[in-house]
C-alpha cells in the first residue's frame, strides 16, 4: 500500500495555491463556510497566503445544540487571519423548514424535524442559501470537504458538496492535517476529533461506523437490536482517521481485502462493507447534476 504521507508538505501548499489562482482567473473575492473543523481551518489558511485574493468573506451558520468549541475555533481563526467571521442565528430554520415541507408536502412522508439526520441534512443545506447569496455578489465558492467524504458519499451533493473550487477534494483527511500543521492550524483544532459538529458529541467516526453497518448512506431511521449496536460500536472501536484514508487508498490501489486488513488492523468483514459502501455513494459523484439536450 503506498504511503498516505505528503513528500513535501510546502510543495503541496503551493500546488494547491497555484490551481487556486488559475481558477479564479481575474475573479478576486472568496467566501468560506467555516465550521470550526481542521477542512475549512485549512481551506482559510491557504486563501490568505495568496495574493491574488483581495477579500475573504468567511461566514458560519449558528446552529442548534452547537458544539461550543466549534464557534470558538472559528472565532479564533478569523482573528488568526484578521479577517470578520460573519455569525448567521439560523439555528431554529432547518426545523422550521422541514415541519413546513411536512405541512405543505402532505404526499411525502421522509420530512421529519424529530429525525436527527433529516435536521443534519437541513443544517447543512442552508450553507447552500448562503453561497448562493455570496455568488450572486461576486464571490468564488471555494468548498471544504476532503477525499476522504467524497470516496464514502459522506457529504450532501446539494449541500456541502457545492463549489466553484475545491482545494482539498484530492486530499485524504490525514494529508489534510498534514497540511495544517504546516499553515499553524491552532492545536485545539488539531487535537478534536473529526465532526461535522451538527450536535454535541457527533463525531464522524461513530456516524461512518452506522454507514458502514448500513452499507450505503442512511437516509430514514435504523430500527436496530441491542446485538446490531454493539456490532455498530464494535466497528467505531476499530477505526481512525488514518485506517479509514488507509483502507479507503487501499481500495482504490485494488489491494485484496486480506492485504488491507493485515496493513490496518480492520477486520476483513468491516472492509467489506467499505467497499459496498463506496459503491453505494458512486451515484453521489457519477450522476449528471448538469445534463441536458445539446444546444
Amino acid at each position: 500500500m503506498s504511503s498516505l504521507q505528503l513528500a513535501d508538505t510546502q510543495t503541496e501548499i503551493n500546488r494547491i495555491c497555484s490551481f487556486i489562482s488559475r481558477e479564479l482567473s481575474q475573479r478576486t473575492k472568496v467566501v468560506i463556510g467555516i465550521s470550526g473543523g481542521l477542512d475549512s481551518d485549512v481551506v482559510a489558511r491557504l486563501a490568505k497566503r495568496m495574493p491574488s485574493v483581495k477579500k475573504i468573506k468567511l461566514f458560519t451558520v449558528l446552529q442548534d445544540d452547537m458544539d461550543p468549541k466549534h464557534l470558538q475555533n472559528a472565532r479564533e481563526l478569523a482573528e488568526d487571519l484578521g479577517e470578520v467571521l460573519i455569525e448567521l442565528p439560523l439555528d431554529r430554520e432547518p426545523f422550521n423548514i422541514i415541519k413546513t415541507l411536512r405541512k405543505s408536502d402532505k404526499n411525502e412522508t421522509a420530512y421529519n424535524e424529530e429525525f436527527r439526520l433529516d435536521v443534519m441534512r437541513m443544517k447543512c443545506s442552508l450553507r447552500t442559501c448562503v453561497v448562493s447569496f455570496y455568488q450572486d455578489n461576486g464571490y468564488i465558492v471555494l468548498g471544504t470537504g476532503n477525499r476522504t467524504e467524497y470516496e464514502t458519499g459522506f457529504y450532501l451533493p446539494f449541500g456541502d458538496g457545492i463549489a466553484h473550487i475545491k482545494p482539498i477534494g484530492h486530499l485524504y483527511k490525514t494529508q489534510v492535517r498534514q497540511l495544517a500543521h504546516a499553515l499553524g492550524t491552532r492545536q485545539t483544532v488539531l487535537n478534536q476529533p473529526a465532526s461535522a459538529g451538527f450536535w454535541q458529541g457527533e463525531e464522524d467516526l461513530e456516524d461512518l461506523a452506522w454507514w458502514l453497518f448500513n452499507e450505503k448512506p442512511i437516509t430514514c431511521p435504523l430500527n436496530t437490536s441491542d446485538e446490531e449496536d454493539a456490532y455498530v460500536k464494535s466497528i467505531k472501536k476499530q477505526l481512525t482517521t488514518e485506517k479509514v484514508d488507509q483502507i479507503l487508498l487501499g481500495i482504490y490501489q485494488q489491494d485484496s481485502v486480506d492485504t488491507i486488513a493485515a496493513q490496518t488492523g480492520v477486520t476483513g468483514d468491516v472492509i467489506i462493507r467499505f467497499k459496498n459502501l463506496i459503491a453505494a455513494s458512486a451515484e453521489f459523484k457519477n450522476r449528471g447534476y448538469n445534463k441536458q439536450l445539446p444546444i
